[in-house]
Order: structure tokens, then sequence, then C-alpha cells
């Protein structure tokens, strides 16, 4: 710098060390100070400039705003879309009532209501005040001097329209309506509250359920079926002969029976392969048992599998699919449910019964049928049927006059029935055999007034279940104890027969609560001391059955039961 700019800075100025030619100032420079007399007139003039054209801008974009704001219609309410003011006196028929005061379009209503709050308008939906009905003698359409027609619904019909809490059965175009519902009880979610309070079940009998259940997951095969010979091998994996015969050894042709029981313990508290907790477990069940059941005619069992299976097999799994479809509505389950039913229908014997023997497709033409009915395959069967009633199935009549004049002829006058006409077991009686004449007559339209059903009714009463006699092969067994619950449940409606299930059911629950297992590899499960659980299915048969008697409160829906049944009271008169 010069001398003279260093006098007009008005400081001094130091030299920096290695540098001639940058010189700092010691104090700092204005902005007024640094620019020269031209800048700053310059500047003065372009300052006002972009002041104005800021403040024209910021009106400019105002007054277009405000000009579109006012050409935006306020859109209506949409189906999503609730004004506060709709909550309180909406009608559905506003548009109909153009003749009251302020309902016309465009007319000033009579009174100003005050505006509505969202509080004001949630108290009024939460205390809805009912209108009282007016009655009247005759409907509106029927003219003075005619007669009522009488309705022309059958008696389940109209019941069904009226059980709401059964949440009804199938439809007359053949679908299966509500699943759970209808005959087959208060399975559906969040029912089965209701059924335990109304039959006297309890948290503690749904608490074993659930038990029961989670230990029939731990010991299903990976191919989906129960295996009633080796299902201790998942917790007793390195049992002995000796240790696998003390559970319970069962017989490897019952494979398929167990299996179709064991589904039946789990659609009974409402899970399928679609809905509940226990998906993958019935899905695997299903999957078994369809692959057990033969193209050419519908029966289950595979004539290739080594070990040939019985009625006891086809008619439990009949059943078990059944219920499937009325639990779930899966209607790609009607078809091999139909085949099933069809087949099991062409197997009764001329005596009305049915027997043992399958007629497999390779020797249909050397096939005699059985003259020796079962009445232990017959109960099973009969089960199957009055699900398949409840499907929208149709029984034809002859069956169902052939099955009454079985059930007629193996019962005697003082309620016992015998096992079998002739053959293995014929003519032996006990208190299981005749809670399945008891509980089948009853289904298939029996007058719960009748002789033989007080009879019946009487004898159980005298015998509730009893662990003590759960192994006794005449006596009070597991296997009476699940016909003799649902008969039992069926009779509430009749003389003493609220007093009598009340004590049955103090009986059963105290029974089967006092020896569930509860630890180990058996938690949930019940020792086989009964005949079949010893000699049949071991411990899966003793475990599933007792569980399907746990499901009683809402299993069925014994109302419902009683009026379909007496759509077949004819078979009796």
């Amino acid at each position: 710098m010069t001398e003279d700019r260093r006098q007009a800075a008005g400081g001094s100025w130091q030299e920096p060390q290695g540098s001639a030619d940058l010189h700092l100032p010691s104090e700092p420079i204005t902005a007024a100070r640094r620019l020269s007399p031209a800048a700053s007139k310059k500047r003065d003039w372009r300052t006002p400039l972009l002041l104005t054209l800021s403040v024209h801008l910021m009106a400019f974009t105002l007054a277009i705003n405000h000009r579109l704001f006012a050409l935006i219609e306020e859109p209506p309410p949409g189906p999503y879309v609730m004004q506060v003011g709709e909550l309180i006196g909406s009608d559905p028929q506003e548009e109909n009532q153009q003749d009251e005061p302020g309902a016309a379009p465009d007319e000033p209503a009579a009174q100003t209501a005050p505006q509505a709050t969202v509080s004001d308008a949630f108290k009024a939906l939460e205390t809805p005040q009912a209108q009282p009905r007016e009655v009247t003698e005759k409907p509106a359409t029927e003219k003075p001097g005619e007669t009522r027609q009488a309705d022309p619904r059958s008696l389940s019909e109209r019941l069904q329209a009226s059980l709401d809490a059964a949440g009804g059965g199938g439809g007359s175009d053949g679908s299966v309506g509500l699943a759970g519902g209808g005959s087959h009880g208060l399975r559906g979610e969040g029912k089965h509250g209701i059924g335990l309070k109304r039959h006297g079940g309890s948290g503690e009998t749904e608490n074993a359920v659930n038990m029961g259940l989670a230990w029939l997951v731990k010991v299903q095969d990976i191919d989906g079926k129960w295996d009633s010979d080796a299902y201790m091998l998942h917790y007793l994996p390195s049992a002995t002969a000796e240790e696998r015969y003390a559970e319970g050894v069962g017989l490897a042709r019952n494979d398929i029976a167990l299996t179709g029981l064991c589904m039946l313990a789990f659609t009974g508290a409402g899970h399928s392969d679609r809905e509940g907790g226990y998906q993958p477990t019935v899905k695997r069940a299903r999957e078994f048992l369809l692959s057990k059941q033969r193209v050419q005619d519908g029966g289950f069992g595979l004539e290739t599998d080594d070990i040939r299976v019985t009625m006891y097999g086809h008619s439990l799994a009949t059943f078990a699919i059944t219920d499937l479809y009325l639990v779930s509505g899966d209607e790609t389950l009607r078809t091999p449910m139909r085949r099933a039913l069809e087949y099991l229908l062409a197997m009764q014997g001329p005596g009305g019964g049915w027997d043992y023997d399958q007629r497999y497709p390779s020797r249909r033409d050397k096939f005699q049928p059985s003259t020796r009915d079962d009445l232990s395959i017959t109960g099973w069967a009969v089960l199957a049927l009055v699900a398949a009633r409840e499907a929208n199935f149709d029984v034809p009549r002859e069956n169902l006059d052939r099955l009454a004049g079985f059930l007629q002829d193996c019962t005697r006058k003082d309620g016992s029935a015998v096992y079998a006409d002739e053959g293995t077991r014929a003519g032996d009686r006990g208190m299981a055999m005749l809670a399945v004449s008891n509980v089948t007559r009853r289904l298939l339209g029996e007058p719960a007034d009748a002789w033989v059903q007080q009879q019946q009714l009487e004898r159980m009463a005298k015998l509730p279940p009893s662990w003590a006699a759960a192994g006794t092969l005449e006596g009070s067994n597991m296997y009476y104890w699940y016909y003799g619950s649902i008969g039992m449940l069926l009779s509430k409606n009749t003389d003493g027969g609220v007093d009598r299930w009340r004590e049955w059911n103090v009986a059963l629950k105290r029974t089967l609560l006092n020896n569930q297992c509860q630890n180990g590899g058996r938690r949930g499960s019940f020792d086989p001391v009964c005949h079949w659980g010893r000699n049949g299915g071991g411990r899966v048969y003793s475990t599933a059955i007792c569980v399907l008697n746990l499901e009683i409160y809402y299993r069925y829906e014994p109302e419902y039961l009683r009026v379909r049944a007496s759509e077949l009271g004819y078979l009796w008169e």
C-alpha cells in the first residue's frame, strides 16, 4: 500500500513477516468505509427495488391462493367419512320424510339444535333407547275373516331361525352356514364361554381340554396319523418293549380309526385346518385320512396297506371328515365326505347295523354282506349320519328304517342292549352298550318320554363316571362316559333331567380333572386304564375320548339336536 492509503485508513500498519505484498489493518474496516462513493450510490437504488418486488410478489401469491381455495368445494362424506352431527339422529330413510318440518331440502328446521360434540355423540350411541313394540293380534297383511296359514317350515328350520346362540346350521342351498353352529353346538370363536356357563363347565375343564390337545399334538406323526402302537416313542424314544406295553400298546390296524378320533377332539373344540391354534395338526390329520380314502368307492383303507382296516376305521374317519366340514365350511371336503357317507350306507347290513368287514374293489363280486350287527360300530356310524344331516346330506328312508329296526331288536325292555346279535361277543350286555342304544335311538327320533329312554336314563344316573371303574369292560368305562354324557345332556328337558345332568356332570369333572397327568412327557394325557386303552389305542385313545367328554359343554347344542331328532319321529310310531 501507498503511504496515502495508510493515512486514509486512519491506522498504523505493520509489515507481516514473510509477506511483502499483504498488509492487514489493526482494526476492522466497515462496509461503508470499504466502499467507494460510486459503489455506495449504485447500491442505494438496488435495495428499494428489491424490497418493492418482494412485496408485490407476496401480494400476488396471497391473491392467487385465496382464489384457489374459493374454487375448492367441501367434499361430501364418503363411506369412511362421518360428520359428528350424523352420529345423532341420522336416518337412512331421511329422503322419504319430506313431509316432516325441516326435513325437506333447502328449508330451515323448525328449531335450531345446538351443535353436537363428539362426547355427546358417543354418549348417545352407548345408551340407545329401545322403542316399545306395538302388539297386534294379527299380522298387518292378514285381512279380517282370514285364517292364518301354518308355517311351512320344518321344526328344525323354525328353531334354527331363533337359536342365535347356537350359530345356525346348514342352509337349504347346501351350504353349511356358520361354522361350529347348529346341532354341532357352541364351538365357534368366542362361544365356548356360553356353553360352559349354560351346561356346567368351568375354566378348569377348558384348561384340561387344552392340556389334552397339546399332548396329542406332541405324539402325532409327521405324516398326520396317530400311531396306536408306537406313539410313545415321541416322548420315550428309547422305550423297551415292556415300557411300551405299559403305556398301552394298540393295534396297527386301528391307526385310521384312532386318527379320526383324535381329529374329532380338535374339531370338538372348534379347531380346523383353517382356524384355531392347531391348524397344522388338523391339516396333517386331514391329509392323512384323505390319502387313505379309496378312489374307486370312497371307503377309508387302501387295499395296498399291509394292515387291513375295518368299518370302525371307516365310520370314525367319515365322522371326522364330516365334522371338520361342519366346523370349517370348506367346500372342498364335500365330495370326499359325500363319497364316504355313500359307502357307509352301502355297507349297512341287511339287519340294519354294521359289522367289521369292508367290501374292497378287488373282491366286489366275492363280497357277501355280513349278517352280524355290531352295536359299537353302529354307534359311530349313527353319529356320522347325524353330522351328515346337519351338512344337508340326505339319508334315504330305507336305510333309516333298517337302522331303527336294528336298534329296536338289540335293546331290551329294561333298557339294556346287546353288543352283537351273532359272532364275536354275541349277546354281551353292558353299560356302554346301554348308553350307545340310548343316544342313537334318541338322535334318530325316539321320544324323550318313551319307556326305554326312561329306563336307560335311570340306570345311567345310578352309575356316574368313576375312575375306579374305568377299567371294567361292562361297567363305567371311558367309552360309556362318552355316550352317557351326550345322553344325559339331551335329557335335561325331561322330568328330573336337570338334576340327573348336574349329578352326572359333577362326577364327570371330578373323575377327569383329578386323574389327568400333570407332569413330564405324559402331561395332559390320561392313563390307558380302560379296556380299549390297553388293547386298542393306548394312551392316545384314552386321552382323545376323555378330551371329547370335557368338550360336552359346547360340543353339541342339545335343544337343536332334540328338534332335529323329532323330524325322524315317524321311525318309532
